[in-house]
């Protein structure tokens, strides 16, 4: 049942957040401008981009969950009440936490907040402003969704640089490689570490 009610909230989360902002957007560049569609997927991301950026995408992801392993957040404010991560409260490290870890990291937050923000966001920014200033705006238009998650748990904000941060690292990979694989693979290895983490921290 749990895992049932996880991949529901992941397919809405999917469809919500990014497959309608997509669909809306390859309408409209196909019967306004008549984009072709392998330019349409080029502009949001959707392709495999530069192989060398994959690369710094491992990298970085690695050095990432390397901290997180060494440094984990609070159990405190990731399990208290409006975390995301509260399903994960003494869960164990067992496969349901490893397929709820998944759904969750890749699927629901990964692959949905990578299409909107990195994807359509990033990718619009980039093709209007110079690299260094669409870099910036992007990572202060995905950091904004975070800071009001801090106002319901403020003991969070230490975290708020750290995004800001590695918005900036992922937002430069999207842009230089014009995909959104790269920003997916840290997005969605760094949520499923801090998940499994609190799953196993919390065990009971």
């Amino acid at each position: 049942m749990l895992l049932a009610s996880a991949a529901l909230s992941a397919l809405i989360n999917l469809l919500i957040l990014a497959a309608l902002p997509l669909l809306v957007y390859t309408l409209y560049h196909r019967r306004r401008r008549s984009l072709p569609y392998s330019e349409i997927r080029e502009r949001t991301g959707l392709v495999v981009g530069e192989k060398k950026y994959i690369g710094y995408s491992v990298l970085f992801a690695v050095i990432v969950m390397a901290a997180l392993l060494l440094k984990p957040p609070s159990l405190e404010a990731s399990v208290g009440d409006g975390s995301a991560f509260q399903a994960f409260d003494g869960l164990g490290f067992g496969m349901s936490a490893l397929v709820l870890a998944l759904l969750y990291g890749v699927v629901k937050t990964g692959l949905a907040e990578e299409l909107l923000f990195r994807g359509l966001i990033t990718g619009s920014l980039s093709r209007r402003l110079p690299l260094v200033w669409a870099n910036i705006v992007q990572a202060l238009v995905f950091l904004l969704p975070h800071v009001l998650i801090v106002f319901m748990l403020p003991e969070l904000w230490l975290l708020l640089p750290f995004i800001f941060l590695g918005s900036l690292v992922v937002g430069w990979i999207r842009i230089k490689s014009g995909s959104i694989l790269g920003p997916w693979l840290v997005h969605g290895s760094v949520n499923v570490t801090t998940a499994l983490s609190i799953a196993f921290r919390t065990a009971v």
